[in-house]
């Protein structure tokens, strides 16, 4: 392996400074918490919806593919497990110029905000993007109930 950050401080530099802004990104917008938080070298980001009776997450695994994630469910924990591999060039005449996609296993847990019904859970991916629905149980579903009033 070549020291090339030590023999090319520019590119040393610029690779610092494009680690700093992505610090920052995830600290400004409440990103995903990767290394050096959690130990992971990456990890996907995730959206949550709540529909009246299932929730939609939506996760952003592109160049995963989707027989190398691991959905499961306990409780009310949710836990994705993947790898993402990677596509690097290797070779004494090929040098890095810029590196920010990152690779690695990940692993993300989620505490589901109310019980959902395990063995209808689905899941499917489509140009990078992991849905999974997670259906409610009948008694975690929002209920109307009818008041009747007297002497009207």
């Amino acid at each position: 392996m070549s020291p090339w950050p030590m023999q090319d401080p520019e590119f040393f530099i610029n690779r610092l400074q494009d680690e700093m802004g992505r610090l920052v990104e995830r600290v400004w917008h409440g990103g995903v918490s990767t290394r050096p938080f959690d130990g992971q070298e990456w990890a996907p980001a995730i959206d949550m919806y709540e529909h009246p009776e299932r929730y939609v997450l939506y996760v952003e695994v592109p160049g995963v593919h989707p027989n190398e994630i691991d959905v499961s469910h306990a409780g009310s924990t949710l836990t994705l497990r993947g790898r993402k591999e990677p596509t690097t060039e290797t070779s004494e005449h090929v040098r890095p110029v810029r590196t920010e996609r990152r690779f690695g296993s990940f692993c993300r847990t989620l505490d589901l905000p109310a019980d959902v019904e395990a063995s209808r859970l689905s899941a499917r991916c489509t140009s990078g993007v992991l849905e999974i629905s997670l259906p409610k149980t009948e008694s975690s579903r929002p209920r109307s109930v009818r008041i009747d009033v007297e002497g009207a």
